[in-house]
């Protein structure tokens, strides 16, 4: 880089001296208007700094023939003067539409300031009392180096200066300039304020409480909270004026910021993020005590608390949060109905409707209970409150989750079912869980796993946002499809379960211990299982504890002793009641002549309903070594139990307590488990008849056959677990069979050479029809999840026979009767319908049939049900990818078909069905061409 010579470098010393602050101002070309008035302003005011007596001084400046005028005339006569340069100011630095410059020159800010400060000093302070205004030197005047000391003067005859003060001052701040920017959060707005006050309470007219409406419209919350808090500190001594300012503070309290800006302003949170807890004692004292005088009790703390609200929905303010929900704290101690009906109330109600007071009774599905919006608002809140609290503040998370932890599971479900992000809702019900009554909540779960028969339920609207809104199909729906509908969710519900489970066993494996042993009581203790309307839970449990103790296997035989101690405790309950149960029928039966008759071993069907479940648990404990003291005390204390009691054991669980029987305490040693597969076992299970054991073992053949390797798949075949399978359709208990449905599904996943062998035994087999219909519902689920990848040949079988069943052809009707039923015609429909939304492209060889078929029920056939089905198959085609070239050929008469049967079929739903067909082909095709003029 060059060096300067000494000449270039005292003419840059030149030039920057122009810019020294004061210096020369006035020798700048100045061509604006603007400009030419700060010159000129200048020039009159340039000295006044060394003058005793500023306004004698400014008044010869401004009246070059030195008239001689009283003091209070000369004062208003100067302030008249700066009053007027501020408008003129005003006027020529008004805002621009078209421009973001500023008017005002950073050399020219000075000049402002000058002339706010002379205003304020000798028009404000030397006539307004001291005590209602803010200490002059707590103000940052002397940035200007201005003359603080001043004449006081009366305040009746100061008061037109005042006034004039006010109005001018009020003009600026309702205008839009760059005047108003630069004095409106420094020198002159609390002045003016403080006019308006006084003058409000002292003089009393109503133009001053619109002279305060207007200034306060001009400020934020936080800067007049500040103000009036530090005005109420100095004016204390006179009582009407603190009044009157307390009643001013109190009114920023409730506007839509009020308790932020408070915040803000007490823990000073502009200035510092270190935040003194300490000081929200202060806060919440203030609230609480801060009523204005026009609001009910009622009132305030609604609207305060909705502020609260309002700011703990923005989850990503961690600081603020962290406050706000202290301050939850404080309040909820002094009184815990204030957080519970104005905080907590507004939560509890969206996310669980049904707590609402004042909800409409109508159960019209179209009445939206909670919209999306209040939805995710009072999600976030949950998140907030959960994410600031900890394990000493027990009691506010358990009163205040209490009555949604159930709502916040079924969210975390339905989102999962969506396929939405549920991971969040699900760590927040983790948190819950952890931080509140682990037991409590976690038993809360497992009792109500899944939403059944409530009043509401969660739904998408059109933005894909969550809401809720009345449930009317639990009402209309049947009693056996209500079962359907909540054995299909068992499996669901169940994986969530175990990812919560999961997420508990990341955190403390203690709380895995707590899910186990609570799924535990739940299927061996609660009496509230035998409840003929839902006999399902038993299922519910014995498969959330096989899931249980598959996922945390290792964590359980890594800490068993929980599981010991509940088994000991079992099976002392159950031999104690087996032995009461016995002494009372040898009471009974003392009298009978069968003294010679030979004694027969306990075979378990007495009482033994539960006992038999208990199987996957001895499993476990079976294979089992004591690795600690507690454990091979409890271990020993088991053995101890069952070898006292073992004449008194159930033959279906003999072999597996005898294994425990004979485990060798004495070695810690922790032996390797095995697949602990027996078939043997799995049949006697499967006769068992306790049904909950049935299914347990046939989920665990199933397991088996499409988990294990081939070489150690010896024992059975996959056609041997199908037929098995396909057999238990004929349970009597509901709950059997449809686990039977779901376990063919994934075997015919696991290997779909089986697919047409199941089709058979649904068209031909001499099977009854509930189990053929049973076998449909399995092609249904099947064809649903599988459809796309099926061959040529399978769905060239599942449609023929589906026309076949449909149209009960003579000789099929002949052969096997069945298919004449109505129920299997709908079946068939079902199944057909299903096939051509899947298949796409697939089904064209065979669509031309398929629409004749439609056609011909639609037009010939007398039963309002097949009508529905035949409807529903073509909005299936059309809805499918594809659909409109699938169908193209048929369209046009099956249009025209459904256009009149829209307007003229007697049966309501079938004219509701062909309605919402032609809807879906006319916004298919919308969707899919493009209409050109």
């Amino acid at each position: 880089m060059p060096e300067l010579d000494q000449e270039r470098l005292q003419s840059l010393r030149q030039e920057l001296a122009k810019f020294k602050r004061g210096e020369r101002v006035e020798k700048r070309s100045r061509t604006t208007a603007l400009g030419k008035l700060f010159d000129a302003i200048t020039k009159k005011i340039e000295g006044y700094q060394t003058e005793s007596d500023v306004i004698s001084f400014l008044y010869a400046q401004f009246s070059p023939h030195q008239e001689q005028a009283g003091s209070a005339a000369r004062r208003k006569y100067v302030i008249d003067e700066l009053l007027g340069y501020l408008r003129e100011i005003n006027v020529l630095s008004a805002k621009k539409k078209d421009s973001n410059m500023i008017s005002i020159p950073l050399y020219d800010i000075r000049v402002v300031g000058e002339l706010t400060n002379i205003i304020i000093i000798h028009g404000v302070y030397a006539i307004m009392p001291s005590d209602i205004l803010l200490p002059l030197e707590k103000r940052k005047l002397k940035n200007f180096k201005a003359p603080t000391a001043y004449t006081k003067m009366d305040f009746n005859s100061g008061i037109p200066i005042l006034k004039d003060i006010l109005s001018t001052f009020t003009e600026i701040f309702e205008s839009e300039s760059d005047l108003k920017d630069l004095i409106l959060v420094g020198t002159g707005f609390t002045d003016a304020l403080s006019i308006a006050i006084y003058f409000a309470v002292s003089i009393g007219l109503a133009e001053y409480q619109q002279y305060i409406d207007r200034l306060e419209a001009q400020s934020s919350t936080y800067q007049l909270l500040s103000f009036y808090s530090i005005l109420l500190k100095n004016c204390r001594a006179n009582r009407t004026v603190a009044t009157f300012v307390s009643f001013l503070l109190s009114k920023q309290l409730v506007k839509r910021n009020g308790v932020e800006s408070l915040i803000d302003l007490a823990l000073g949170l502009r200035e510092d993020e270190e935040v003194d807890i300490a000081k929200i004692n202060s806060i919440v004292q203030v609230l609480l005590t801060s009523k204005p005088q026009s609001m009910s009790l009622i009132d305030y703390y609604k609207n305060i608390f909705s502020q609260i609200y309002g700011m703990l929905v923005l989850v990503n303010r961690p600081l603020m949060n962290t406050i706000l929900v202290e301050m939850i704290t404080v309040i909820y101690k002094r009184n815990k109905r204030i957080i519970a009906d104005f905080l907590f109330s507004d939560v509890w109600e969206n996310l669980n409707p049904a707590l609402r007071k004042d909800r409409d009774i109508s159960t019209d599905e179209s009445v939206v209970l909670t919209n999306e919006i209040d939805l995710n608002n009072s999600f976030n809140v949950c998140l907030s409150i959960s994410r600031s609290l900890n394990n000493l503040d027990q009691e506010i998370m358990n009163e205040f989750f209490q009555p949604i932890l159930l709502s916040l599971w079924y969210y975390a479900n339905y989102q999962r079912s969506k396929q939405k992000d549920y991971d969040i809702v699900l760590n927040l019900v983790k948190n819950v869980i952890i931080l509140g009554d682990s037991d409590h909540f976690i038993d809360l779960i497992t009792t109500n796993l899944i939403d059944y028969q409530m009043e509401w339920k969660f739904s998408d609207g059109e933005s894909n946002l969550t809401f809720i809104k009345y449930n009317t199909k639990e009402s209309e729906t049947s009693k056996e499809n209500k079962i359907l509908e909540l054995f299909n969710k068992i499996d669901f519900y169940m994986e969530t379960f175990v990812n919560l489970t999961s997420k508990l066993n990341d955190s403390d494996i203690d709380h895995t211990n707590k899910v186990l042993i609570a799924t535990l009581n739940k299927l061996y203790s609660n009496t509230a299982l035998d409840d003929t309307d839902i006999p399902f839970k038993k299922i519910v449990y014995l498969k959330l504890i096989q899931s249980l103790l598959e996922t945390f296997k290792s964590e359980i035989e890594g800490s068993p002793k929980s599981l010991l101690i509940f088994a000991k405790t079992y099976f002392n309950q159950y031999f104690e009641s087996v032995k009461s149960k016995s002494k009372l029928d040898i009471v009974k039966t003392e009298d009978s002549d069968d003294e010679d008759e030979d004694e027969v071993l306990f075979d378990g069907s007495e009482g033994g309903d539960g006992i038999t479940s208990l199987v996957p648990i001895l499993d476990i404990i079976s294979t089992l070594s004591p690795s600690s003291d507690s454990e091979k005390e409890q271990m020993e204390s088991l053995q101890i139990t069952l070898k006292t009691n073992i004449k008194y054991i159930p033959k279906s669980i003999y072999q597996v307590c005898e294994d425990i029987i004979g485990i060798d305490t004495k070695n810690t040693t922790i032996k390797s488990s095995s697949s602990g597969f027996n078939m043997e076992t799995v049949l006697k299970q499967i006769n068992d008849p306790t049904p909950s054991v049935r299914v347990y073992a046939l989920d665990k053949l199933t397991n088996y056959t499409i988990n294990s390797k081939t070489e150690e798949r010896k024992q059975v075949s996959t056609k041997y677990t199908l037929n098995l399978l396909l057999s238990q359709l004929k349970d009597l208990e509901p709950f059997v069979y449809l686990n039977a449905i779901k376990n063919v599904v994934s075997v015919l996943s696991f290997d779909r050479t089986f697919f047409s062998y199941v089709i058979e035994l649904y068209s031909t087999s001499k099977k009854s029809i509930d189990e053929k219909l049973r076998i449909g519902e399995i092609l249904t689920k099947f064809i649903s999840s599988h459809g796309k990848v099926l061959v040529g040949s399978q769905i060239k079988v599942i449609i023929n026979t589906c026309i076949k069943i449909s149209r009960a052809e003579s000789k099929t009707e002949k052969k096997l009767a069945d298919n004449s039923d109505l129920r299997m015609k709908m079946s068939s429909l079902s199944i057909l319908g299903t096939t051509c939304h899947e298949c796409g492209y697939s089904v064209i060889p065979y669509i031309t049939e398929i629409a004749d078929l439609v056609h011909g029920i639609i037009t010939f056939e007398t039963s309002a049900e097949l009508k529905r089905a035949a409807v529903v198959i073509i909005n299936d085609i059309v809805s499918s990818d594809n659909g409109l070239e699938i169908i193209k050929d048929h369209g046009e008469k099956l249009q025209i078909l459904l256009d009149y049967i829209s307007e003229n079929d007697h049966d309501l739903l079938v004219c509701q069905l062909a309605s919402a067909t032609l809807d879906q082909i006319e916004e298919t095709f919308n969707s899919r061409f493009t209409i050109l003029d």
